[in-house]
């Protein structure tokens, strides 16, 4: 897949991509359809970027300038022209020009390259930010009832990729996930994410302590007669 860093695609959303992440879409607009008929004909990718203001359909919206570029890994069209893709995260941009040549946005980006941070210190820490995302998921799975932990259970071992995948996973405003996205590197990104990652389980620890006195609460004095 080649990445254009002139006239790349752009399709802005109401969600935060990242590096290494799956994203399915349905495209239904026309304008979206023709681009990603575009990225399947070019072996291209296209950029997703965070809708800062405006609307994911119909009229134009703003976006923020640091994204991801998607790579599609299987597209299937109906034949009401509609289209469901499966995507991937590739790399981060940012965007340094956008123009309408086309039906849909595109523009001008710069690759953005992440450095990892210190050396020394990250093993450690992604071991730390590990073991708060695993705990993190297992609560949340408790508090839905789920009889088995969902998939997002299995972090990745490379800090990198661990630190997109605890982003993707956090149940957090669009725009904490924007910051964390544009985080210069892997080091500040767990670091954070560990901060986080500790507020959450202590507020869903305190959710269920909630819970259950309220479960208590609702069973009542009882007795056999």
């Amino acid at each position: 897949m080649k990445i254009p860093e002139r006239d790349l695609p752009l399709f802005p959303l109401n969600t935060v991509l990242f590096p290494r992440i799956p994203l399915s879409l349905h495209v239904f607009e026309p304008r979206y359809q023709e681009m990603a008929t575009r990225c399947l004909r070019e072996r291209i990718g296209f950029g997703v970027l965070l809708i800062r203001e405006g609307k994911e359909v119909g009229g134009p919206a703003e976006p923020f300038t640091v994204g991801v570029v998607a790579r599609i890994v299987n597209a299937q069209e109906h034949e009401d022209g509609s289209m469901d893709l499966m995507t991937m995260g590739m790399a981060r941009f940012r965007l340094l020009k956008s123009y309408a040549v086309h039906p849909y946005p595109s523009g001008d980006i710069e690759l953005w390259q992440e450095e990892m941070g210190d050396a020394r210190r990250l093993p450690r820490l992604a071991q730390a930010a590990q073991h708060a995302y695993i705990n993190y998921i297992a609560q949340l799975a408790e508090l839905l009832d789920e009889d088995e932990l969902p998939s997002q259970i299995l972090a990745p071992q490379d800090p990198q990729v661990l630190s997109y995948t605890i982003a993707a996973n956090l149940q957090a405003p669009n725009s904490d996930k924007q910051r964390l996205l544009e985080i210069e590197t892997v080091q500040e990104r767990l670091e954070c994410e560990l901060e986080m990652l500790e507020a959450e389980s202590a507020f869903l620890a305190r959710v269920k302590l909630m819970r259950e006195s309220f479960t208590r609460d609702d069973a009542g004095p009882f007795s056999v007669n």
